[in-house]
């Protein structure tokens, strides 16, 4: 089985300017995810897609190969699942696995995406992993607004008292690593592919970068420094 590393690292960010070029722990996010694809040996490519030359220098700087993003796939607004398919055919690929690293999850373990390779070739079912991490609230604690405009609670109102312990077990994607097959990812067009698994990351490694707040809480935890 090929695994192939895809890293997707877009040059415009609106919370955080060169977002995929800011540093944790000295090393820029987009060489974080490189060089841990890098140290997992059924990893036989990693391909950065962007549209930065910045990006671009920085890819190749840490000996990763280059796909350079059409217009439609390189604004704020396109999906993910859209630049895949351009990789699949402009790298004319064809039975490989994706695994997708997004550079905004730098305290991802290297530990972490080998066992999501793990759970994907222990399950012969599986047609793709996903990694998540527990709710730092829980879903059912929360209310919405009904048809009629009500806010009504998402399930029952004695969840909302409930203790956290008597509900079950709730994980939210941190999107910090994807396992499917390329050819799996085209066909549902998505990176949940049924049957999906789901790896459980701690709270630490799941950090996603999207504001300078979260750059900085990285860095402290880098530095083993208390929050």
């Amino acid at each position: 089985m090929e695994y192939i590393a895809i890293i997707p690292a877009r040059g415009g960010s609106k919370g955080i300017k060169d977002k995929n070029l800011q540093l944790v722990g000295g090393i820029s996010l987009l060489a974080r995810a490189i060089n841990s694809a890098k140290k997992i040996e059924s990893i036989s490519r990693v391909i950065v897609s962007t549209d930065s030359e910045s990006i671009i220098e920085e890819a190749i700087t840490h000996n990763a190969e280059v796909h350079r993003r059409r217009h439609l796939t390189s604004s704020d607004s396109a999906k993910t699942i859209d630049v895949i398919k351009d990789i699949y055919c402009d790298m004319m690929l064809s039975d490989e696995v994706c695994i997708l690293l997004q550079p905004t999850s730098p305290l991802r373990q290297i530990s972490d995406i080998r066992a999501c390779i793990n759970e994907y070739e222990g399950h012969h079912l599986v047609n793709s992993v996903v990694s998540a991490t527990l709710c730092e609230h829980h879903p059912y604690k929360v209310v919405i607004q009904d048809d009629k405009g009500e806010m009504v609670p998402v399930r029952q109102t004695s969840d909302l008292e409930a203790p956290r312990q008597k509900l079950p077990k709730a994980l939210r994607i941190n999107g910090a690593i994807y396992i499917s097959s390329f050819k799996s990812l085209i066909e549902h067009n998505s990176f949940f592919c049924h049957p999906t698994r789901f790896f459980e990351m701690g709270e630490n490694e799941s950090i996603d970068i999207d504001s300078y707040i979260d750059l900085n809480r990285a860095n402290l935890i880098i530095e083993g420094k208390s929050l």
